[in-house]
């Protein structure tokens, strides 16, 4: 300090002349060292032994408990207000809620005095950044990121390459941006057209382009496999460069259809019907097999390709009113066959009465086949 007054008087007195002008230089530098030296020492005052004790304590029990480093450990306890009482032994520590580690409770044993005192805990966690600048729809594997370690846990921040699988970009980032979960989405195949087809025209493989692209940039109808295009012509006029959605496809169905006109109450049988593509929406009645027409006959006239509906068809009667029927009572060796007359039509397991010609006595049977009935 006698350095610093001596300093001080001759700055307030310099004597002018001229070749003591270096050595008032030298002594302007050495004050201005000296004061700046003054203020770091204010404002670098070392806490009270016993706060700094309790505040060393503290960070080493709470690192035991929440497996924390202790320098990332902070204690709410350096306000010059709060006056730490010497302690004899060690101080003794507590979660007081046992939902919250956010707080603690410090006692001296030797004395009983006691304080609550705020905890911040800044845990590190792991992550990735992106390497590059990258574009939306861009798919992000393991060679775009690194990993990198943060001071504090990073919400949504993706902690594991696995998480990167079949995952693009939903938005543009740049070199060093975290990785965040919200950045990426599933990604998806999407086909787009090389040229222009026109309606009915089947789309071939060469005709287009799988792109893959981020599931939230796409429609749900443009999400389907491959195999759909293969199976389908095109239901409108498209152009190249357009993205395929299902709307633009009429997918082949294999379906049953009339293959000649069949007339109302005409029964239905491989001379008249086949098994052939249908390309479009399907009705949900569509007769798709040639068993579905087992023992059917047109409710109405079906035009030669018209595909053939439930609503078209209905049983028909295996016994018709007048009809010889032949009933069946009884099974095996003590089956009893007779003769009798059909009193009205029957379709198959239907109840009809029959007339016994001989004994002009009326039964009752259910209908098992073409000309056929059983007794009940």
């Amino acid at each position: 300090m006698p350095l610093l007054f001596a300093a001080m008087s001759v700055l307030r007195h310099p004597p002018f002349v001229a070749h003591t002008r270096p050595m008032h230089n030298f002594i302007a530098l050495i004050f201005t060292l000296l004061m700046a030296s003054v203020a770091q020492g204010q404002t670098e005052q070392s806490l009270p032994i016993n706060k700094q004790r309790l505040i060393d304590q503290a960070q080493g029990w709470v690192s035991q408990q929440t497996a924390v480093a202790p320098e990332q450990i902070e204690i709410a306890a350096i306000d010059r207000r709060l006056l730490v009482p010497d302690c004899g032994g060690d101080f003794i520590f507590s979660f007081p809620y046992a939902s919250s580690q956010q707080t603690i409770k410090v006692k001296c044993p030797d004395t009983g005095w006691q304080i609550f005192v705020g905890v911040s805990l800044h845990r590190s966690s792991k992550g990735f950044v992106f390497k590059q600048d990258m574009q939306v729809n861009q798919t992000v594997t393991a060679a775009e990121v690194t990993e990198k370690t943060f001071d504090r846990p990073v919400k949504g921040v993706v902690t594991s390459v696995e998480e990167l699988n079949n995952q693009s970009l939903v938005r543009g980032v740049e070199a060093g941006d975290l990785v965040l979960k919200r950045y990426l989405a599933d990604t998806v195949l999407v086909y787009q057209l090389k040229r222009d087809i026109l309606q009915g025209e089947a789309i071939r493989s060469e005709d287009i382009t799988k792109l893959s692209m981020s599931q939230p940039r796409t429609a749900v109808d443009q999400r389907f496999p491959m195999r759909l295009i293969s199976q389908s012509v095109a239901a409108q006029d498209l152009w190249a460069g357009a993205i395929i959605s299902r709307r633009d496809l009429s997918v082949k169905h294999m379906v049953m259809m009339a293959k000649t006109i069949v007339t109302r109450g005409q029964r239905l049988s491989p001379q008249n019907t086949e098994l052939k593509a249908y390309y479009g929406k399907l009705p949900s009645d569509a007769l798709l097999e040639a068993a579905d027409l087992n023992q059917m006959e047109a409710i109405h006239t079906v035009r030669a390709g018209q595909l053939l509906r439930s609503s078209d068809v209905r049983l028909m009667s295996m016994v018709n009113k007048g009809d010889t029927v032949v009933l069946n009572v009884g099974s095996g060796l003590l089956n009893i066959s007779t003769t009798m007359i059909a009193l009205e039509n029957g379709k198959l397991d239907q109840q009809i009465s029959l007339l016994n010609p001989e004994s002009n006595e009326t039964v009752r049977a259910v209908v098992s086949g073409p000309g056929e009935a059983r007794g009940l």
